[in-house]
């Protein structure tokens, strides 16, 4: 019941703040789902730095922590539901196709919904630890942070440098903090948290192409990740992808609202504040924070938005700020020394000039993508199949999103590969088993990206219109 009553806490503090930016009437609408999906990602991200920032300041106390929780969570609802500004209203995408829905759709989702949670219930029972990262750094990171008291600091000791101290604390955090509350440490807290994570990951994307592209293309999209048995396989490892997908998936759909709505520069502001929780979150969320920040600057420039340029980067940087310098104190005061220089330059460079490597890299790279998903017909030919038939037809609100999407995915992806081919001691070993979970990490947003950019569908054929009389005709009766 007190881990119930942490993670509602933690959800209300992000349910506030989204609901301040972007206030709607409480009820079961799509602006809603949208804002309490966005609100789990919020919540752990605000929650996990005040965590570090009080182990920082006053250290280990549950007495200042609770109450610092407390007021947080106060003062976020008060801004979310006593505000009286007016916000734009997120709804269903115009269309004469949203209200033709198949059943056949519906119950694929609700299906693919079904055996998602059963395969994750399924996982975690039979291993409620979670993979092997899971307890050996993750999870492992949070037992210090709860039981060491004042010498929490001990989690970053140079003695445990293969459990990797450099990885940042959202998720550690987060796991620590319930156990702080609750007064007792379970298993029961990360994996809550990581059901809370894929299902804040699926209410986003679902939400959002709801939003900018109607029923039919959320429906499809959410099928497809929750039919993704690698992706929930990986929610259940216990593992930080997860979230770290959440926060780019959160990022680029706001992106594109904030396109769809150019006047509106709160989308703005809490895409970075997501960008800064990716960065907390994983080192990969640095990569896509810099990546993000010169796909939008390039965009924009691109397709002639030169006037938007400077104001929308402001507040993106805005919302970066905060969550950025938890990082950088992290990473200053805190963290053990990365990985990327424990290796001589003579050897980075070597591995550059090793034509082998990047011949295996490309290999590793085309053999997941045709394995990922672990669908019985691969999913990249799927979506190739889909693409032929439907082909894309892009709105030109949606174009500088598309293509801040498209490169800052790109660029996070390469870098990542890139890193892996300069710093990896056994490359075959590393791509065997990072290289799927990489993809894992940007597949959502990818889904984004590819079903915002196709062609409207009509699943239902249109009934058809009785014929009127031609004038002159008379229609006469016979018995």
């Amino acid at each position: 019941m007190t881990l119930l009553l942490c993670l509602g806490g933690i959800w209300l503090l992000g349910f506030g703040l989204v609901r301040w930016l972007f206030p709607r009437p409480i009820g079961w609408s799509l602006h809603n789902i949208l804002l309490f999906s966005l609100a789990i990602g919020a919540g752990a991200g605000v929650a996990s730095c005040l965590y570090f920032l009080a182990l920082m300041l006053v250290g280990p106390s549950v007495a200042i922590l609770g109450s610092a929780m407390g007021v947080v969570v106060a003062i976020a609802l008060a801004l979310g539901f006593v505000t009286k500004r007016k916000g734009i209203e997120l709804d269903w995408a115009e269309g004469s196709e949203d209200s033709k829905v198949p059943r056949y759709l519906i119950a694929l989702f609700v299906v693919a919904a079904a055996l998602a949670v059963i395969m994750f219930l399924g996982a975690i029972t039979y291993n409620p630890h979670g993979e092997e990262a899971a307890w050996s750094i993750w999870n492992l990171r949070a037992r210090f942070l709860f039981r060491a008291g004042a010498f929490w600091r001990d989690a970053f000791s140079s003695d445990l440098g293969w459990s990797h101290t450099d990885y940042p604390l959202l998720l550690p955090g987060l796991v620590a903090l319930c156990w702080k509350l609750s007064g007792r440490e379970s298993t029961d807290a990360p994996i809550a948290i990581a059901f809370l994570f894929a299902l804040g990951t699926t209410g986003v994307l679902v939400s959002a192409l709801g939003v900018l592209r109607g029923k039919i293309h959320a429906l499809m999209a959410g099928t497809l990740l929750l039919g993704t048995a690698s992706f929930v396989a990986l929610s259940a490892a216990l593992y930080g992808d997860v979230p770290l997908s959440l926060y780019i998936l959160a990022t680029l759909a706001l992106l594109c609202f904030q396109d769809r709505h150019p006047d509106d520069l709160r989308f703005s502001a809490l895409a970075g504040l997501m960008v800064g929780f990716a960065a907390w979150t994983r080192n990969e969320g640095m990569i896509f924070a810099v990546a993000v920040i010169v796909a939008r600057a390039f965009a924009l420039f691109r397709f002639g938005e030169r006037n938007k340029l400077v104001p929308q980067l402001v507040r993106l940087l805005a919302g970066l700020l905060a969550p950025l310098g938890v990082v950088i104190v992290f990473k200053l005061r805190v963290s053990g020394p990365s990985d990327l220089f424990a290796l001589p330059a003579s050897v980075i460079v070597k591995n550059l000039a090793d034509v082998g490597r990047w011949i295996m890299t490309a290999e590793g790279l085309v053999f997941v993508l045709f394995t990922m998903a672990r669908f019985l017909i691969p999913i990249i030919l799927v979506l190739a199949l889909y693409w032929y038939l439907v082909r894309f037809q892009v709105d030109a609100r949606d174009r500088a999103a598309l293509l801040t999407a498209g490169i800052a995915l790109a660029l996070t992806l390469a870098t990542q590969l890139l890193f892996n081919i300069l710093y990896a001691g056994n490359l075959a070993v590393e791509i065997s088993t990072s290289l799927e979970r990489i993809l894992l990490q940007l597949w959502p947003a990818a889904l984004l990206i590819f079903f915002l950019a196709s062609a409207p569908l009509q699943l239902i054929a249109p009934k058809p219109q009785k014929k009127a009389n031609k004038p002159g005709r008379r229609i006469v009766e016979t018995r």
